[in-house]
């Protein structure tokens, strides 16, 4: 009897993986058919069945590309935060500067610029972040979030 709860118990466990690989498939489905809204919910619906550290990370970046491209800046910005917290490692500078430029694409500017101080704070000397932060000191019109941005943040002088 006690052998059947042990299989059945690691059965329970292999079918949460599964599931949780099944919702990352569908989430990389979704963010491909630029379904944000639906790469989200899949990628939260993975990450709620404690899903191996593999499975977990690919969610994650699932969900943090989606939250960027569907120009949801507040949101990225805090999902950046988590995996910088969560999984230092696993966060390079082309992380932060690939989620600028969807940001950005997005018409989330101010945010990209934030994304992109973020990822300064974490590697300083990266040349692809420097070159985007000069490109967007050139491109902000007067006014703009992005230009306060850049402000309040001390690339530029008011």
């Amino acid at each position: 009897m006690r052998r059947f709860g042990i299989a059945a118990a690691i059965l329970a466990l292999a079918a949460c993986a599964e599931s949780a690989r099944d919702s990352l498939e569908e989430a990389r489905k979704a963010l491909a058919e630029t379904h944000y809204p639906e790469a989200i919910s899949a990628a939260d619906a993975g990450l709620a069945r404690a899903p191996d550290a593999i499975t977990s990370w690919g969610l994650e970046v699932v969900k943090l590309e989606a939250l960027a491209r569907s120009a949801q800046g507040d949101a990225t910005l805090a999902q950046l935060d988590k995996l910088t917290a969560g999984w230092p490692d696993n966060m390079l500078a082309d992380q932060f500067a690939a989620t600028a430029d969807q940001l950005r694409a997005a018409g989330q500017g101010a945010a990209a610029i934030q994304a992109l101080d973020q990822g300064l704070k974490r590697f300083p000397k990266d040349p692809a972040l420097l070159a985007q932060i000069e490109q967007a000191k050139k491109a902000p019109e007067p006014g703009s979030d992005e230009l306060k941005m850049l402000e309040s943040l001390g690339y530029i002088d008011k």
